[in-house]
């Protein structure tokens, strides 16, 4: 099935290329107008306002640009996802195995699991860039202070391993989650069938609402622990990001630093914690993708 995928994001390339380009320019200007904003707050300090204007005229250019490439980006996604998700379709629906299938688990493929692949893949190329990011920012804090880049380092290496470590958990718990859903399904279309035939729903009743109770039981199970390691995470990289804000007041007042670089420190660590929490979403979302694409297999191959 990975090699049918790539062969259906190979006869998606032009709206894969539009997406890419747009994404880099995104990601770039939220990279840029931040260094802007300290070059800015650096020439208030010293009293050269005119510069400063110029350096703020030239921002707003920036975020104009910005939200211009975001409706583009927005565009380029549903274009990559549609294409995508119709490629798919035809593979499930021209496909001789779907005898194999239950009606709910064909339902759940064509209405959860197409979904939830197309939807990681348009996602995955925004979400590279996202993560090049850390890349350059780990730079920028080794060209200004070896122990911010260090200390940067250290916890991103200790928040990624907990993530990685959480994989195989989310992963088992999603498949409980598809399973009980697929049960539940299965349910509602017998529900369906006795009502259409006037038949004695009270058995059936009884098993759709332990079904229930399963799905939600396992769906909160899922998502709670997904969202436990997101914060844990979260919040120990924002305790981190206050302890280098002390210790650049600290070189601020010794005269090694500027006071717009404070502020682009505290921009990138903010953007560290958003990268972050993607780096969980990415974890989350591709254990959803690897089950919904071994549910696809049962038609594909």
């Amino acid at each position: 099935m990975y090699n049918i995928t790539i062969n259906l994001i190979r006869k998606s390339k032009k709206e894969l290329l539009y997406k890419v380009i747009t994404s880099f320019l995104l990601r770039s200007l939220l990279l840029i107008i931040p260094i802007y904003w300290s070059k800015a707050i650096n020439y208030i300090t010293i009293s050269i306002y005119n510069k400063s204007f110029y350096l703020i005229g030239f921002i707003i250019l920036l975020a104009i640009i910005y939200y211009l490439f975001s409706y583009l980006n927005q565009v380029t996604w549903f274009n990559f996802y549609n294409k995508l998700y119709l490629e798919y379709t035809k593979l499930v629906v021209n496909d001789n195995k779907i005898n194999n299938l239950s009606l709910a688990e064909y339902t759940n493929i064509i209405n959860n699991d197409i979904d939830i692949i197309c939807t990681f893949l348009g996602n995955l190329i925004v979400r590279i860039f996202q993560v090049l990011e850390f890349l350059i920012i780990y730079i920028y804090f080794l060209s200004i202070n070896i122990y911010i880049f260090l200390i940067t380092v250290f916890i991103s290496i200790f928040m990624l391993s907990v993530f990685i470590k959480s994989g195989n958990n989310l992963q088992l718990e999603n498949e409980k989650r598809k399973s009980s859903l697929d049960r539940k399904t299965s349910t509602t279309h017998r529900m369906y069938s006795l009502v259409k035939e006037n038949k004695d729903l009270s058995s059936t009743n009884k098993t759709f609402y332990k079904n229930s109770i399963s799905y939600l039981k396992n769906n909160k199970k899922f998502n709670i622990l997904s969202s436990y390691y997101t914060y844990l995470v979260l919040g120990i990289i924002e305790l981190s990001k206050y302890l280098v804000i002390i210790y650049s007041i600290y070189l601020i007042k010794i005269g090694n630093m500027e006071i717009g670089t404070i502020l682009l420190i505290y921009n990138y660590y903010d953007k560290i914690i958003t990268n972050f929490e993607v780096v969980g979403t990415i974890s989350t979302e591709y254990q959803s993708f690897v089950v919904s694409l071994d549910r696809l297999n049962k038609v594909g191959s």
